[in-house]
C-alpha cells in the first residue's frame, strides 16, 4: 500500500502579519504597552508615495538644528556638568567630609524632553536635572538670601550653585524660581536656554553608572525631587516604548519615524496657536506621549500614515 505524500508545508508568514513586540526593558523591569498593536502591516506603495511628499515638506518647512548648534549645546552641557560637580565637591569640603567621600560624591546632569529625544528643533530650550547626593540640599542649591536690594533682586550665598551659575561669564537672563512646585533655575548659557532642576537622592554618591530609570532611585526622596526625576524617567520610557524590542535596525527605523511625526505635530500645533501647557493646550511632553502611542498602535506605518492616524486616533479618543 502506497504511503500518501506528506501535506505541503504551510506558506510562510508575510512580514506584515508577524507580531511586533512593543514591550521594553528599562530600569531592570519589562514594561508592556497598555493597548495592543492595532495594525502591523507594511506601508503600501501609495503610502510610500505620500511619505515622499511629507519628507519634501519637512525638509523645506521644518528645519533641524545645524551641526554647529548641536555641538554648542553639547559643549554647554559638558561645562554645566563640570560646574555642578565642582559645586557638589565644595559642599562636601565645607562639611568636613573625608577625601574619599568627596571624591566619590559624583553628581550627574540628565536631560529630558525634546532635546533628550533628539527632536533637534533650532532654538529650543534644554530641560536639565542635576542629580546630587544627600549632602547637598535645595537651600544650598539656591543659596540663602543674604540681602534684599531695592530693585527686588537678592544677594545670595556666593557658594551656592545658583550664584556660581549667575556669575558665570557665559550666562545671561538668569532667573531663580525657588517657590515653584518644582524649583528651577532658568538662564541662557552661550545663548542656549536652560531650565535646571535639582534632585537630591537618599545616597552619599551619584556615580556615572547611576540607572535613573530604576525605581530604587525614588527611595526616601522628597516630593520635589520625585517630580524633578519624573522628567528624564518619563522621557527615557517614551524612547524605550517607541523602539520596542527585537531587531536593532527595525528599532532605529521606528524611532526615526516617531521623530518625523513629532516634528510635524509640533509644527502644526505652533502654527495653529495650540502649543502651550500654560494656556491649557498640549506641550512637548504631551505630543511626545501621544505620538508614541500612535507608533505603538501602528508600528510599521510610514510617517505620513502615522501622522494621519495620529489625528484619527485623537479625534475619536474618549477623554
Amino acid at each position: 500500500m502506497a504511503v500518501p505524500p506528506p501535506p505541503p508545508p504551510p506558506p510562510p508568514k508575510s512580514v506584515s502579519s508577524l507580531a511586533v513586540d512593543m514591550s521594553a526593558k528599562i530600569g531592570g523591569r519589562v514594561v508592556t504597552p497598555a493597548i495592543p498593536v492595532v495594525d502591523a502591516k507594511l506601508p503600501t506603495p501609495e503610502e510610500v508615495a505620500f511619505d515622499k511628499t511629507l519628507q519634501g515638506y519637512s525638509e523645506e518647512n521644518i528645519p533641524l538644528e545645524p551641526n554647529e548648534g548641536i555641538l554648542r549645546r553639547e559643549r554647554v552641557l559638558n561645562r554645566m556638568g563640570t560646574l555642578c560637580r565642582e559645586w557638589i565637591q565644595s559642599v562636601c569640603r565645607r562639611q568636613g567630609l573625608p577625601p574619599d567621600v568627596i571624591e566619590s560624591a559624583g553628581g550627574q546632569l540628565f536631560t529630558s524632553g525634546s532635546y533628550r529625544l533628539g527632536v533637534h528643533e533650532p532654538g529650543a530650550d534644554i530641560d536639565t536635572i542635576l542629580v546630587a547626593p544627600n549632602m547637598c540640599t535645595r537651600q544650598e542649591f539656591f543659596g540663602a538670601i543674604l540681602e534684599e536690594n531695592e530693585d527686588g533682586t537678592s544677594v545670595r550665598d556666593p557658594e551656592s550653585l545658583a550664584e556660581r551659575v549667575r556669575t558665570h561669564p557665559d550666562v545671561t537672563n538668569f532667573v531663580p524660581v525657588e517657590g515653584a512646585a518644582v524649583p528651577i533655575l532658568t538662564f541662557d548659557w552661550e545663548g542656549v536656554n536652560i531650565d535646571l532642576l535639582f534632585a537630591r537622592l537618599n545616597s552619599t554618591s551619584v556615580p556615572p553608572t547611576l540607572d535613573i530609570d530604576n525605581d530604587s532611585v525614588l527611595d526616601g526622596v522628597d516630593s520635589a525631587t520625585e517630580k524633578s526625576l519624573n522628567g528624564p524617567r518619563v522621557t527615557n520610557l517614551i524612547a524605550a516604548l517607541v523602539s520596542g524590542t527585537g531587531d536593532r535596525e527595525a528599532q532605529d527605523d521606528r524611532y526615526q519615524r516617531f521623530l518625523t511625526v513629532v516634528r510635524c505635530v509640533r509644527k502644526w500645533a505652533k502654527a495653529r496657536g495650540l502649543y502651550s501647557n500654560k494656556m491649557g493646550y498640549w506641550g512637548g511632553v504631551n505630543i511626545n506621549i501621544a505620538v508614541a502611542l500612535t507608533v505603538q498602535l501602528y508600528p510599521r506605518a510610514a510617517p505620513a500614515s502615522l501622522l494621519r492616524k495620529f489625528f484619527l486616533v485623537f479625534k475619536k479618543w474618549r477623554w
